[in-house]
């Protein structure tokens, strides 16, 4: 038999009225947990309705009450309904159960959702063209969820505002979960959860958009985004005061796999103080990556931002306001493998070799030769010769170079020629010797180190200057050396050695300026 409450429900379910039992009454926790018989509705009514078994010609606006208490677990599985189920403001303190039904439209705005043992909203596998949570509140102490909607299809999910907390599992359990439009988890969205499968995870799961502007995420034990393999297929927006803390190695966030359209960190906060904060390995954005406007990142992991192997089809927005690793700040970033189109964004040419060369882990050489690569296409020759130098002596100074002899051939090669890439200092090398060389002719030459070897005379000036340009010139020749020789004496026996030395010089930097000019040490 129903009470006087269900008869005014099923009444108005059939008229298409709301039946509002709170009016303009303010609702809060403690006024729910008040409410007596006159504020109650038995679980298994609500199922009958949506069921069409007692009220076989509902209004098309379906099941609508506010401010009501559900006794029971509300049971909806495997139920298919055409009935709309709007609960706004209602406690149901058993939770609800609609795994595996096919439903027109739930709402659950504004309600409290909680359950001892068992999940506050098990949503397995429901299809329905919309779910809404927004300003709800969903609590347990379940290891597989508060919320669980893993493998469930909506063509809305609507989370904004809601808060969902589970002290012994994740807070929203949604793997394989598809969204044909929007998932918001926005508008001053909590979740809280706990274990190593992540206060929420999106685990292979398909958006058309993602947004967790404004949001709060925390687990103390796992990941607070577990979205690994996730599919977004416009944007996904972690943005604006997005507030994320989790703990392990796994990271903050996980995106490892994921495919989004366009991927907006603009504003987020991120900590980890014993992981990364994000990992992103093998991420793939079709359009454009933000980084920047207040980003931050803390983590004590083995780098705070993992962005190996990220492919960006558009453009790489980096410029973040704090990058902090708790112990070694040489573990910043991973940048390996990393491409995008153009240059990075709001980020200067010297910021960006200061970070590849002191912020990540381990020296290599994709980064730097991605970068070149974008200067190289923007026409700035001289950055691209500075990016390439840069990559040289990281790995010279992080000895990726094997062997001291190579290690020294190198750094040799980056002395006299930039590495390649300058080979005007070798032409520089070549003129002081052969200043070097004119000068000792000038002045060793005029202490009797040089004279004509018929008469013993001293050569004059001129001569001793011809005499120097052969020592210290490779190929050209004056001939001077045949009209001046050198003596016996201690001035002229120096002369003497010193040629062979700036002889061998002289062809040492001729050599070396060919070599550079040529690109034949630009190996890195």
């Amino acid at each position: 038999m129903l009470t006087d409450v269900e008869n005014a429900l099923v009444s108005h379910v059939t008229r298409g009225d709301v039946l509002d039992l709170a009016g303009a009454e303010v609702i809060d926790e403690a006024a729910m947990r008040s409410w007596g018989e006159s504020r109650t509705v038995r679980a298994s009514v609500l199922r009958d309705i949506m069921r069409g078994r007692l009220a076989p010609d509902p209004d098309p606006h379906g099941l609508r009450l506010r401010g009501a208490r559900i006794d029971g677990r509300l049971d909806l599985e495997n139920i298919t309904s055409t009935v709309a189920l709007k609960l706004t403001d209602c406690l149901l303190d058993e939770g609800m159960n609609a795994r595996d039904a096919h439903l027109a439209f739930v709402s659950l705005n504004g309600c409290r959702l909680e359950h001892p043992d068992e999940p506050a909203l098990e949503a397995a596998r429901l299809v329905a063209v919309r779910l809404d949570l927004q300003r709800a509140v969903l609590t347990a102490r379940d290891k597989t969820g508060a919320l669980i909607a893993n493998r469930a299809h909506f063509g809305v999910l609507d989370c904004k505002g809601a808060s969902l907390r589970n002290d012994s599992g994740p807070a929203l359990s949604a793997d394989g979960l598809r969204v044909d439009q929007t998932l918001f988890l926005d508008g001053e969205f909590t979740a809280v959860g706990a274990g190593e499968i992540g206060a929420i995870s999106l685990v292979g799961a398909f958006l058309g958009w993602l947004d967790c502007t404004g949001a709060s995420l925390s687990n103390d034990s796992g990941p607070a985004l577990s979205a690994d393999g996730l599919r977004v297929d416009q944007a996904a927006f972690l943005r604006t005061e997005f507030t994320v803390v989790g703990a392990g190695d796994a990271g903050a966030i996980r995106l490892v796999g994921a495919h989004v359209g366009d991927l907006d960190f603009t504003g987020a906060s991120l900590r980890n103080e014993s992981g990364p904060a994000l990992g992103a390995y093998n991420l793939r954005v079709d359009r454009n990556m933000f980084l920047a406007g207040g980003f931050s990142a803390v983590a004590a992991g083995e780098v705070v931002v993992n962005l190996g192997n990220v492919g960006v089809g558009g453009s790489l927005v980096f410029r973040p306001a704090r990058l902090e690793h708790r112990t070694n700040p040489r573990s910043l970033l991973r940048v390996d493998g990393l491409v995008y189109t153009g240059l990075p964004l709001r980020i200067s040419t010297r910021e960006w070799l200061r970070l590849l060369r002191e912020a990540t882990p381990e020296y290599a050489a994709q980064p730097y030769q991605q970068f070149a690569a974008a200067h190289r296409a923007a026409g700035h020759d001289a950055e691209v010769r500075r990016i390439l130098m840069a990559q040289r002596r990281d790995q010279i100074d992080r000895r990726a170079l094997t062997g001291q002899a190579e290690r020294g051939w190198a750094r040799l090669t980056g002395l006299l020629l930039g590495y390649g890439y300058q080979p005007w200092r070798a032409l520089v090398c070549l003129l002081i010797a052969l200043v070097a060389a004119v000068g000792l002719a000038l002045v060793l030459g005029g202490q009797g180190g040089l004279v004509h070897p018929q008469s013993a005379i001293g050569c004059t000036a001129v001569e001793r200057v011809g005499v120097g340009l052969d020592l210290g010139t490779p190929l050209v020749k004056t001939n001077a050396g045949a009209h001046c020789v050198t003596t016996a004496t201690t001035p002229g026996q120096i002369l003497t050695v010193a040629g062979w030395a700036l002889q061998l010089l002289a062809w040492a930097f001729a050599t070396l300026f060919i070599a550079g000019f040529t690109g034949v040490v630009r190996k890195t």
